[in-house]
């Protein structure tokens, strides 16, 4: 009877991580599919130009931005140079390069990385070359501040000190219970 439920016990385990293991394979997925789509867009109109920003990442002070820049309209195609990002009035700041690489997929599209030093609002400049001619221009971009911490980790940097502040008293009490117990026996004898 003891091995049969030993067997069981252990047939319950295999199923069971076997199905856990099953669940983590749509879970992984799920979380790395992330990636593939950009968290905004946005549409701007550079002279005849209508050009399209997909941001993979968020303009956030010192964190590095990753947007692709490309045609807003299919079947139009652009050249672009001269990449920049510049502070708008009242932005105090200088200017910041931009790292522009030609996408992996499709040549027409390139890949921007850079990262904002102050935050407000800036101009992605730029040169576009196509059918309508050269046009440089600028791209507005709001650049907000560093993210807010998370409430559980601000709860928990705060309630460091507890534990430690908790100890010193438990010994400070203890402490003074044996001493006040070794001066009583000491005056009984």
């Amino acid at each position: 009877m003891e091995a049969f439920l030993i067997l069981f016990l252990r047939q319950a385990r295999l199923k069971s991580l076997a199905l856990s293991s099953l669940l983590l394979i749509p879970l992984l997925l799920l979380l790395t599919a992330g990636g593939a789509s950009p968290l905004a867009t946005q549409i701007a109109q550079v002279g005849p130009y209508r050009v399209l920003l997909s941001f993979y990442s968020l303009p956030r002070v010192a964190q590095s931005t990753n947007m692709t820049i490309g045609a807003a309209t299919s079947g139009q195609q652009m050249q672009f140079s001269h990449i920049m990002l510049k502070p708008a009035p009242g932005t105090d700041s200088n200017i910041v390069a931009v790292q522009a690489t030609p996408d992996s997929d499709n040549p027409h599209i390139l890949d921007l990385v850079t990262t904002p030093s102050v935050r407000g609002n800036w101009f992605l400049a730029i040169t576009i070359n196509g059918a309508a001619g050269t046009v440089t221009g600028n791209i507005p971009i709001v650049v907000a501040g560093p993210p807010a911490i998370p409430t559980w980790l601000g709860w928990l940097i705060g309630l460091i000190p507890l534990p430690i502040l908790l100890a010193f008293f438990w010994i400070q009490i203890t402490g003074r219970n044996q001493q006040h117990k070794t001066t009583q026996h000491a005056t009984a004898l």
